[in-house]
């Protein structure tokens, strides 16, 4: 196993997970009350509102801010845009970060088992017997 990759492993998936942490809400609410402000739209009504906020905050805060700047620039429907108008501009980034992780620790859990393969075959050695 290269000792670079090993050493470099935890953090790049520190990094991914990074790149993956959650927007603000209070943020995410004043954008949505900003726009829709600006364009004469009605906010959603409780529950809604509170779901739109909730998913779009969950998103990490340089994707939100760059679906919001395209919705800004390009939405030309007469409605409030949903959360999928939203997403439509973002929806390849995200799906690229969280399979970054997803690659990240798979490497790093099957690092982990051949570590372990190789003390258990080290270990059944030193007893006697022969390894599996």
């Amino acid at each position: 196993m290269p000792a670079d990759l090993i050493d470099a492993l935890p953090a790049a998936i520190d990094q991914a997970r990074q790149d993956l942490e959650p927007g603000n809400p209070g943020e995410v609410m004043a954008a949505l009350t900003n726009l829709a402000s600006r364009r004469g739209f009605p906010l959603p009504d409780g529950m809604a509102l509170e779901l739109d906020v909730e998913v779009l905050a969950s998103w990490p805060r340089d994707l939100w801010r760059k679906a919001f700047r395209n919705v800004w620039e390009r939405f030309s429907y007469r409605r409030m845009p949903e959360v999928s108008d939203f997403r439509a501009h973002i929806a390849t980034d995200l799906d690229e970060r969280r399979a970054r992780l997803d690659r990240l620790e798979s490497m790093r859990l099957r690092l982990e088992t051949i570590q372990l393969r190789i003390q258990w075959d080290e270990e059944s050695r030193r007893r006697g017997q022969p390894c599996s």
